[in-house]
């Protein structure tokens, strides 16, 4: 009996093995893959393949040093997404891998017409890092993903630097990534929210506008100034900073601290959205001797600035008809039921708002 048993367990044993090495067939080298690190995709303007399909691959370099960073670019058209990745595997030499791609660029014209042929695929690919980072690119994702920036150390990291918490800090880009941008997308009352990259002929890149979607395009392009202020509002990003004047001259202060909430209230029988906006600043430039009777009548000045500017935008986005802020979103978990949704379609174009805003001066900097 123990005979048998014993054999049973080696017979075991040895189908284990040949199916850990079976497995294994399918596997290949590192130096067998073509790992790419930014894709995007673009309309052709052909009827039978209207999709052009741009890959960026990192070609291995033994240095990691500015200027070193060596990419091969390779675009097809094809008649759909998936094709034209797998038609794409024809003009390389080994297996093309997204474990490492961060970026995803969609083509203006793309974006402008209609995004959810690219998302739907994206959701649907395995491989597809759910925090990779998505983009706009102007006037498409061809121009953007063939530029070679100078002082690239290895290849994409320049757009990974962009968009990453390690490199610059700008408060006029809003990083988006696949997983938040499917949440938008599916869940009513939120819109979703896109950077746009272009490039002016410039070795590098320039991320300073930002577009708000409908579920399906573009319905509203930000200028550098109302996309920082976006970013304030809706992610309280500290490091940014507010303008203002005061007697005709012209301040600008640093962002140390901003908080912003709102709620909605009944005002002349209509709902109000209330927004209260808490900030507090230290003065990077500024006329002289402005400070020296007190910063009362200034710290009231740039609130009321802000306000404005604040109650313009809001404005702005409402007339555009999408709602990027999940104000939606808000009214349906605070007014339960089904007829929620549909009191909101009928309340949105006509909300009212009234914004107030209160900033506080820390300091004038280094100098009195």
């Amino acid at each position: 009996m123990k005979m048998r048993w014993l054999k049973l367990m080696l017979l075991a044993l040895c189908m284990l093995l040949a199916c850990t090495a079976l497995s294994g067939c399918g596997f290949k080298d590192i130096d067998k893959r073509y790992f790419i690190v930014a894709m995007g995709i673009d309309y052709s303007g052909k009827k039978q393949n209207p999709f052009l399909i741009t890959l960026r691959l990192a070609i291995a370099s033994p240095k990691i040093e500015p200027g070193a960073g060596k990419a091969q670019v390779e675009t097809i058209e094809a008649a759909s997404i998936a094709e034209g990745v797998r038609m794409l595997k024809a003009h390389v030499d080994k297996e093309l891998d997204f474990g490492h791609c961060k970026i995803f660029l969609i083509g203006e014209r793309v974006a402008y017409k209609d995004y959810s042929p690219v998302l739907d695929w994206m959701k649907r690919r395995r491989d597809i890092q759910s925090i990779a980072n998505l983009a706009i690119g102007k006037p498409d994702a061809r121009t953007i993903l063939k530029i070679n920036p100078q002082a690239e150390r290895y290849p994409g990291n320049a757009l990974f630097l962009s968009f990453g918490a390690d490199g610059t800090d700008n408060p006029y880009t809003y990083v988006e990534n696949l997983s938040d941008l499917t949440r938008r997308v599916m869940e009513k009352g939120l819109d979703p929210v896109l950077p746009i990259i272009r490039n002016e002929g410039t070795s590098g890149y320039i991320i300073n506008h930002t577009a708000l979607l409908d579920k399906s395009k573009i319905k509203l392009v930000l200028k550098p100034e109302e996309s920082q202020l976006f970013n304030q509002l809706a992610q309280n990003y500290e490091k940014s900073s507010i303008q203002g004047s005061f007697s005709n001259n012209r301040i600008v202060g640093a962002i140390s601290k901003i908080k912003s909430h709102y709620h909605f209230s009944e005002h002349n029988g209509k709902l109000q959205l209330n927004m209260d906006v808490r900030i507090k600043a230290l003065m990077e430039e500024a006329p002289p001797h402005l400070f020296e009777q007190g910063w009362g009548q200034v710290e009231q000045k740039l609130s009321q600035d802000y306000s404005k500017l604040t109650d313009k935008l809001l404005i702005k986005i409402q007339q555009a008809g999408v709602d990027p802020f999940g104000f939606g979103l808000h009214y349906r978990a605070t007014h339960g039921g089904e007829a929620a949704w549909k009191q909101w379609e009928n309340i949105y174009p006509t909300l009212q708002f009234a914004v107030n805003a209160r900033i506080k001066i820390e300091g004038t900097g280094l100098i009195k």
